[in-house]
Protein backbone atom coordinates (compact mmCIF):
# COMPACT_ATOMS: atom_id res chain seq x y z
CA UNK A 1 0.00 0.00 0.00
CA UNK A 2 1.23 3.48 -0.82
CA UNK A 3 0.40 5.04 2.55
CA UNK A 4 1.04 8.78 2.49
CA UNK A 5 0.03 11.83 4.50
CA UNK A 6 -2.80 14.07 3.31
CA UNK A 7 -0.43 17.04 2.95
CA UNK A 8 1.77 15.06 0.53
CA UNK A 9 -1.25 13.94 -1.48
CA UNK A 10 -2.45 17.49 -2.10
CA UNK A 11 0.85 18.46 -3.71
CA UNK A 12 0.96 15.63 -6.27
CA UNK A 13 -1.13 15.92 -9.46
CA UNK A 14 -1.34 12.15 -10.03
CA UNK A 15 -2.98 11.53 -6.66
CA UNK A 16 -6.76 11.32 -6.68
CA UNK A 17 -8.35 12.53 -3.46
CA UNK A 18 -11.50 14.45 -2.63
CA UNK A 19 -14.16 15.13 0.00
CA UNK A 20 -17.05 12.68 -0.04
CA UNK A 21 -19.50 11.25 2.51
CA UNK A 22 -19.00 8.06 4.48
CA UNK A 23 -22.21 7.16 6.34
CA UNK A 24 -23.37 10.76 5.62
CA UNK A 25 -20.23 12.18 7.29
CA UNK A 26 -17.81 14.35 5.24
CA UNK A 27 -14.51 12.50 4.77
CA UNK A 28 -11.28 12.80 2.82
CA UNK A 29 -11.22 9.88 0.39
CA UNK A 30 -8.12 8.74 -1.49
CA UNK A 31 -8.41 6.55 -4.61
CA UNK A 32 -5.21 4.49 -4.26
CA UNK A 33 -4.44 2.02 -7.06
CA UNK A 34 -1.37 0.98 -5.06
CA UNK A 35 -3.49 -0.35 -2.18
CA UNK A 36 -4.79 -3.90 -2.48
CA UNK A 37 -7.58 -3.28 0.02
CA UNK A 38 -9.81 -0.47 1.29
CA UNK A 39 -9.08 1.17 4.64
CA UNK A 40 -10.71 3.64 7.01
CA UNK A 41 -8.96 5.76 9.61
CA UNK A 42 -9.06 4.49 13.17
CA UNK A 43 -9.59 8.07 14.38
CA UNK A 44 -12.49 8.64 11.93
CA UNK A 45 -14.21 5.45 13.14
CA UNK A 46 -13.77 6.44 16.78
CA UNK A 47 -14.87 10.08 16.43
CA UNK A 48 -17.98 9.20 14.41
CA UNK A 49 -18.90 5.98 16.27
CA UNK A 50 -18.92 3.88 13.12
CA UNK A 51 -19.72 0.23 13.97
CA UNK A 52 -16.80 -2.13 13.55
CA UNK A 53 -16.30 -5.88 13.75
CA UNK A 54 -13.22 -7.91 14.69
CA UNK A 55 -11.73 -9.65 11.65
CA UNK A 56 -11.37 -13.46 11.81
CA UNK A 57 -7.94 -13.18 10.21
CA UNK A 58 -5.74 -10.28 11.26
CA UNK A 59 -3.47 -8.58 8.73
CA UNK A 60 -0.16 -6.78 8.70
CA UNK A 61 -0.16 -4.00 6.11
CA UNK A 62 3.17 -2.97 4.63
CA UNK A 63 3.41 0.72 3.89
CA UNK A 64 6.09 3.35 3.46
CA UNK A 65 5.75 4.10 7.17
CA UNK A 66 6.37 0.47 8.19
CA UNK A 67 4.14 -2.46 9.10
CA UNK A 68 0.69 -1.61 10.46
CA UNK A 69 -1.51 -4.21 12.22
CA UNK A 70 -5.14 -4.42 11.09
CA UNK A 71 -7.69 -6.30 13.22
CA UNK A 72 -11.09 -4.65 12.60
CA UNK A 73 -13.33 -3.74 9.69
CA UNK A 74 -16.51 -1.72 9.13
CA UNK A 75 -18.69 -4.15 7.16
CA UNK A 76 -21.71 -1.89 6.66
CA UNK A 77 -20.27 1.47 5.64
CA UNK A 78 -21.60 3.51 2.73
CA UNK A 79 -19.69 5.88 0.43
CA UNK A 80 -21.69 8.55 -1.39
CA UNK A 81 -20.43 9.73 -4.79
CA UNK A 82 -22.62 12.25 -6.65
CA UNK A 83 -25.64 11.19 -4.59
CA UNK A 84 -25.16 7.47 -5.27
CA UNK A 85 -24.46 5.17 -2.31
CA UNK A 86 -21.74 2.54 -2.72
CA UNK A 87 -21.40 -0.20 -0.09
CA UNK A 88 -17.86 -0.37 1.26
CA UNK A 89 -16.28 -2.62 3.90
CA UNK A 90 -13.04 -0.88 4.85
CA UNK A 91 -10.50 -2.29 7.27
CA UNK A 92 -9.68 -0.03 10.22
CA UNK A 93 -6.12 1.28 10.23
CA UNK A 94 -4.06 4.15 11.64
CA UNK A 95 -3.66 6.68 8.83
CA UNK A 96 -2.36 10.23 8.68
CA UNK A 97 -4.98 12.79 7.69
CA UNK A 98 -6.82 10.60 5.19
CA UNK A 99 -10.16 9.22 6.37
CA UNK A 100 -10.72 6.53 3.71
CA UNK A 101 -8.37 4.85 1.25
CA UNK A 102 -10.21 3.10 -1.59
CA UNK A 103 -8.05 0.22 -2.79
CA UNK A 104 -8.13 -2.14 -5.74
CA UNK A 105 -10.74 -4.40 -4.10
CA UNK A 106 -13.30 -1.57 -4.18
CA UNK A 107 -12.12 -0.15 -7.53
CA UNK A 108 -12.40 -3.53 -9.29
CA UNK A 109 -15.88 -4.12 -7.87
CA UNK A 110 -17.11 -0.82 -9.34
CA UNK A 111 -15.02 -0.91 -12.55
CA UNK A 112 -13.24 2.31 -11.60
CA UNK A 113 -11.34 4.26 -14.22
CA UNK A 114 -8.92 6.92 -12.96
CA UNK A 115 -8.30 9.91 -15.23
CA UNK A 116 -5.40 11.79 -13.63
CA UNK A 117 -5.17 14.59 -16.18
CA UNK A 118 -8.84 15.52 -15.80
CA UNK A 119 -8.87 14.80 -12.02
CA UNK A 120 -11.91 12.57 -12.61
CA UNK A 121 -12.79 9.07 -11.47
CA UNK A 122 -15.37 7.13 -13.49
CA UNK A 123 -17.22 4.40 -11.57
CA UNK A 124 -20.03 1.96 -12.26
CA UNK A 125 -22.89 2.38 -9.79
CA UNK A 126 -24.51 -0.62 -8.06
CA UNK A 127 -27.31 -0.25 -10.67
CA UNK A 128 -24.81 -0.53 -13.54
CA UNK A 129 -24.70 3.15 -14.62
CA UNK A 130 -21.38 4.91 -15.28
CA UNK A 131 -20.83 8.20 -13.46
CA UNK A 132 -17.93 10.66 -13.46
CA UNK A 133 -16.77 12.08 -10.15
CA UNK A 134 -14.53 15.15 -9.80
CA UNK A 135 -11.79 14.51 -7.26
CA UNK A 136 -9.89 17.80 -7.31
CA UNK A 137 -8.66 18.51 -3.81
CA UNK A 138 -9.51 21.93 -2.45
CA UNK A 139 -6.83 23.66 -0.41
CA UNK A 140 -7.77 23.72 3.25
CA UNK A 141 -9.47 26.97 4.28
CA UNK A 142 -7.19 29.45 5.96
CA UNK A 143 -7.85 32.58 7.92
CA UNK A 144 -5.75 35.62 8.68
CA UNK A 145 -6.00 37.81 11.73
CA UNK A 146 -4.64 41.31 11.59
CA UNK A 147 -4.28 43.39 14.72
CA UNK A 148 -3.38 47.02 15.01
CA UNK A 149 -1.53 48.13 18.12
CA UNK A 150 -3.84 50.61 19.80
CA UNK A 151 -1.58 51.18 22.80
CA UNK A 152 -4.04 49.54 25.23
CA UNK A 153 -2.54 47.16 27.78
CA UNK A 154 -4.81 44.11 27.55
CA UNK A 155 -3.69 42.92 31.00
CA UNK A 156 -5.12 46.12 32.52
CA UNK A 157 -8.43 45.56 30.70
CA UNK A 158 -8.77 42.01 31.98
CA UNK A 159 -7.82 42.94 35.54
CA UNK A 160 -10.22 45.88 35.61
CA UNK A 161 -13.11 43.96 34.06
CA UNK A 162 -12.92 40.89 36.30
CA UNK A 163 -11.27 42.14 39.51
CA UNK A 164 -14.60 42.43 41.35
CA UNK A 165 -15.57 38.85 40.37
CA UNK A 166 -12.29 37.30 41.46
CA UNK A 167 -11.20 39.05 44.63
CA UNK A 168 -7.57 38.39 45.44
CA UNK A 169 -7.02 36.47 42.19
CA UNK A 170 -5.69 37.98 39.00
CA UNK A 171 -6.25 36.07 35.75
CA UNK A 172 -3.23 34.71 33.87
Amino acid sequence: MNHVAAETVQERPEIMMGMFSINSIPATVLFDSGASYTFISQAFVRVHSIPLVAMKIHMLVNSRGGTIPVSYCCPSASLSLRGVDFPVSPMVMRTSGIDVILGLDWMKKYATEIKCKEKVVVVTTPKGERISVDVAVQAPPTARVNQLDDGVDLQDCVENKFSDKLPGMLPD
